[in-house]
């Protein structure tokens, strides 16, 4: 970025300098001088404070996105995207309660099955094409029509959806609908993409992205970043940014270094092992807390014939000794610093009225003795005597386990996983490999036995629950987890405006997927982010006091702006004081010599 402050400096043509013999003038030189030797003392900061830079926040990442298309992702690193690219019809503002977005107002009738959104009037998408009702009816009925993407099950009981006018819209539901205002879904261009035949929206990739978000889509540039630019004509007013670059890292380390040094602004997933030296570092602000997430040992549990995995995983008594053999503790404070919490169930602990918490009786504490009791019963047993069990056909507890190579700490758990697995009879082959390697497999008709990897949700419990319906196999689901009453139990939790009474029914399904145990849920690891608060100030956890700079909502990045020259000046007077006051000693020296110098020069000329 060129600096936009310059100089010039002008001589005669003929290269003399005039000799300047007023006294006054003179004596106007000296000050010159001395201001210019106090400038350049000054702090650098102090210099810039008035410089009209592009104000670019630059956030690091860990994870790329895997599409622009919200009928594909299911990245939190998309999601991020989606925040500043989209507006849903509601969002929430940093305490977490719904406030209007697109739709300035709404209200529900008596009954809970009409809902009405007043939209705001002359929003315009990206590309300069009007907004209207049009636009959020195409959006629900596609996502509702095709059931892909993490939005469509936020949608499920809605009926029919009318648009009387162009910024009225109207939803009605076959039963209340209880997390009608919790959905994120973006709301998309009709005019755009109504252009895609319905058969490609599982592979076509919308690479140019056009919302009516606070940012425009600028360039993705795989590997190394995805660049965004202010929208000036963003309804809600143009942000203070005037762009977003979220620079990519193939190592968090390397990610946690850079922040330091200040060659990003902010950093997203820091490495537990880099949390606590962070926290030292002048200028950064430091979040270590609970995380609406997870990681787990997910368990290929698809009991279709298609299945490329072990077929003796469809038995959830192993699954269920897997569980019993992990020390989760361990592998916490080994490899995670002890950054989280033991996991049992998948809705997460920071979701308190939602997460069903195991009781005595249920809980599947760490056992090696246990584990291989389980076993021995279910009649796996270690007959040739090479420390592998087999079952009666002599099929041997053997099993791929697969560990993202990005994830540092992932890589470490499998080994210790390992280890702990090989105490109870059960052989583990770890393969390390890419994210999107991964990822194939698991859609190439289920192509893996186990791996370590990690969701995370919002504050209802639908977004998490949905990943393990039937319906998503194919999709979203990486266990290929199946169970009729799991399904059912899904859809009747969403139709209970009662919040007890639907506590009840997600607790069920809760102690069903715990007892099943397609997901050996190891931890909610913390979420660690961190940001620098010399550039740009306004940063505020989300929600207040909570556990997210970034994740939770949009409300830094619409909020955010370059430090004022007030906040830098107050620096400098902080500088100023204590050790500082030598720089000041030093200055009144050095101008006085130079004053003496030009009175000597000047006297000699007399």
């Amino acid at each position: 970025m060129e600096n936009c402050i310059s100089k010039s400096v002008e001589q005669n043509k003929g290269g003399a300098v005039t000799v300047i013999k007023n006294h006054k003038v003179t004596l106007l030189s000296c000050f010159m001088i001395l201001a210019m030797v106090v400038s350049l003392l000054l702090p650098v900061n102090a210099y810039y404070a008035h410089a009209e830079e592009p104000a670019i926040l630059r956030i690091g990442w860990g994870n790329e996105p895997d599409s622009l298309s919200p009928f594909i992702t299911y990245e939190q690193s998309t999601s991020e995207l989606f925040l500043m690219l989209y507006d849903p019809l509601i969002a929430f503002d940093k305490d977490k309660n719904p406030v209007g977005r697109l739709a300035k107002e709404w209200s529900v009738s008596d009954d809970k099955l009409t809902w009405t959104f007043k939209l705001v009037d002359g929003v315009k998408w990206h590309d300069g094409e009007p907004f209207t009702s049009e636009d959020v009816k195409f959006t629900y009925e596609l996502f509702m029509e095709t059931g892909l993407g993490l939005y469509a099950p936020f949608l499920d009981g809605i009926e029919k959806i009318e648009c009387p006018d162009a910024t009225t819209v109207v939803m009605k539901t076959s039963k209340p609908k209880a997390n009608m205002l919790m959905s994120s879904c973006p709301i998309l261009p009709k005019h755009i993409w109504e252009k895609v035949p319905k058969d490609e929206l599982g592979t076509w990739e919308n690479e140019k992205p056009i919302g009516t978000g606070a940012f425009k889509f600028g360039e993705w540039k795989k590997g190394e970043y995805v660049k965004l630019i202010a929208n000036e004509d963003y309804f809600m007013g143009k942000p203070a940014l005037d762009g977003v670059v979220f620079v990519l890292y193939a190592n968090n380390d390397t990610m946690a270094q850079s922040l330091k040094i200040g060659e990003i602004d902010g950093a997203i997933n820091i490495n537990p092992s880099q949390v606590e030296k962070l926290k030292k570092e002048k200028n950064l602000s430091v979040i270590d807390a609970e995380s609406m997430g997870f990681t787990e040992l997910s368990i290929n549990s698809w009991k279709d014939g298609k299945s490329k995995g072990n077929p003796i995983l469809k038995d959830k008594k192993v699954r269920q000794a897997i569980d019993m053999a992990i020390d989760k503790q361990k592998v916490l404070d080994v490899c995670y610093y002890g950054k989280g919490d033991l996991g049992t169930t998948i809705v997460p602990k920071c979701l308190t009225k939602w997460h069903y918490e195991p009781t005595k009786d249920e809980i599947r504490s760490f056992s090696s003795g246990k584990a291989k009791k389980l076993l021995e019963s279910a009649g796996y047993k270690d007959t040739d005597g090479d420390g592998i069990r087999e079952d009666s056909n002599g099929n041997k507890l053997s099993f791929r386990f697969y560990l993202r190579s990005i994830n540092a700490e992932e890589v470490k758990s499998g080994q210790l996983i390992k280890g702990m697995l090989a105490e109870v009879g059960i052989e583990v082959n770890i393969e390390t490999i890419d994210d999107g390697v991964l990822s194939d497999r698991i859609a190439d008709n289920a192509d893996f036995d186990m791996f370590i990897w990690g969701w995370g949700t919002d504050d209802d419990p639908t977004t998490i629950l949905n990943v393990m319906s039937t319906n998503e196999i194919g999709n979203l689901s990486d266990c290929y987890y199946s169970n009729p009453e799991y399904d059912k139990l899904l859809k009747k939790q969403a139709t209970i405006m009662d919040e007890a009474e639907r506590q009840k029914v997600v607790y069920e399904m809760q102690k069903i997927l715990y007892e099943d145990s397609p997901y050996v849920v190891l931890f909610y690891d913390d979420n660690l982010q961190a940001v620098r608060t010399d550039k740009y100030e306004g940063w505020e956890r989300v929600p207040k006091n909570g556990s997210y700079f970034f994740n939770g909502g949009n409300y830094n990045y619409l909020n955010l702006k370059p430090v004022s020259a007030a906040s830098t000046a107050a620096n400098v007077g902080e500088e100023t004081k204590g050790g500082s006051f030598g720089k000041w000693i030093a200055i009144i020296v050095i101008a006085a010599v130079i004053i003496s110098v030009i009175a000597k020069k000047k006297s000699n000329k007399k």
